[in-house]
């Protein structure tokens, strides 16, 4: 039992090395890795045989004169993965390759399919999109899923999540009926951290803050380059922070029943509904006030619409330098459907932070598209026992 341990060991060893080194022989593999060349000979041709790599002759002659080495690749099409980010406004579905790129995609409207069995909804939307993209089910590794609030990861179990009304809900043996294959489930937060740590920020650094604003805001923490999920996994549900003392203890609209006060004060829901609020609009012409319009608007110098996103800025300042005097990260990346519009306002951001906190962090806007579902099929990669696991 051992042998075959260090074996499958050495094995995930040589593979990662491969996925992150392009091109290298297999000499290469066994200095850099100290495992001895018959090993990694041995397992080269294993993981060629089942598709995990490719082979190919060097264009170049080796240094010494004799004849070409191979070169060694990680095939990045071996397998897929499917990534899944259910947010309070839609359902972003994608089909990733093994180097996260996203080969297919659709979404369908949330709130239009809540009392529609959300779930089965979600599925169908799957296998359609298989069928567009010309994939089949067996290619698929497995099913990574972002969901809007608190959950039991260990037993993908959502234990509450307003914005689609679940409580309590078994997600992962859901899903697995329904799409027969492995499925993992995390808060949608930290699965856009995972995205970041995979393709952005966490490329560089191993304590960041990925805060997503969408129909709320959330937080992922990686600390010291892994995902803090928190005694009970509600390690980073900073909706519930409070940043205006005198305006919580008065009555609050929330933007849904559930959420915390920074939630009602700095999700797109709340601008909008400030914003009819200052304007004396009826709540029916939300459509037609969304945050990114009053954002705009705010740019132009609309004195209401200004009015309305400085006190967004303030909540969101207010509540990022609570957050870093805790945990000290290198950085914090924003991201989710708001922060598209808050580069213009990056400056009046950092320049509150830098006010009132002496330690320096980084802040920025997420420049990872898709961050979320890549997230999820990286939440795959990172949960699934499987020779990729990272």
């Amino acid at each position: 039992m051992h042998g075959n341990t260090t074996k499958q060991l050495n094995k995930r060893k040589v593979l990662h090395y491969i996925q992150n080194n392009e091109g290298h022989s297999r000499s290469d593999i066994a200095s850099a890795l100290k495992i001895s060349k018959p090993t990694v000979s041995n397992i080269v041709d294993e993981l060629l045989e089942e598709g995990w790599i490719r082979e190919k002759e060097s264009e170049k002659a080796s240094s010494s004169g004799g004849r070409k080495p191979f070169q060694i690749s990680f095939n990045e099409n071996a397998t897929y993965i499917v990534g899944i980010d259910i947010g309070g406004t839609s359902v972003e579905i994608a089909i990733l390759n093994l180097s996260g790129d996203v080969l297919g995609k659709t979404n369908l409207d949330t709130q239009a399919n809540v009392d529609n069995d959300l779930i089965k909804q979600i599925a169908d939307r799957v296998h359609h999109l298989l069928d567009e993209s010309e994939f089949e089910m067996k290619q698929i590794m497995g099913v990574g899923i972002g969901v809007p609030g608190i959950t039991d990861v260990d037993n993908g179990i959502v234990l509450d999540a307003p914005t689609v009304n679940w409580r309590d809900v078994p997600l992962k043996a859901e899903m697995e009926k329904l799409l027969h294959c492995p499925v993992y489930v995390d808060n949608d937060v930290n699965v856009a951290a995972l995205g970041e740590w995979w393709k952005g920020a966490g490329k560089t650094d191993d304590n960041f803050l990925m805060i997503t604003l969408g129909s709320g805001v959330g937080c992922g923490l990686i600390i010291n380059g892994d995902l803090y999920r928190g005694a009970t996994y509600a390690a980073g549900e900073i909706g519930y922070m409070v940043t205006d003392k005198n305006a919580a203890e008065k009555e609050y609209d929330q933007t849904f029943p559930g959420y915390g006060f920074l939630d009602s004060h700095v999700g797109g829901p709340s601008i909008t509904k400030r914003m009819l609020r200052h304007l004396g609009e009826a709540e029916e012409k939300t459509e037609e006030w969304s945050a990114e319009k009053i954002f705009e608007m705010a740019m132009d110098g609309d004195a209401t619409a200004k009015k309305v996103i400085e006190d967004f800025l303030s909540h969101l300042s207010y509540g990022l330098i609570n957050v870093i005097t805790i945990i000290n990260p290198q950085q914090v990346i924003l991201g989710g459907g708001v922060s598209r519009s808050l580069d213009h306002f990056l400056p009046h951001i950092i320049e509150t932070i830098q006010k009132h906190l002496p330690i320096h962090t980084n802040i920025s806007v997420t420049k990872v598209e898709d961050v979320s579902l890549i997230g999820a099929g990286y939440l795959l990669l990172k949960e699934h026992d499987s020779i990729l696991k990272v």
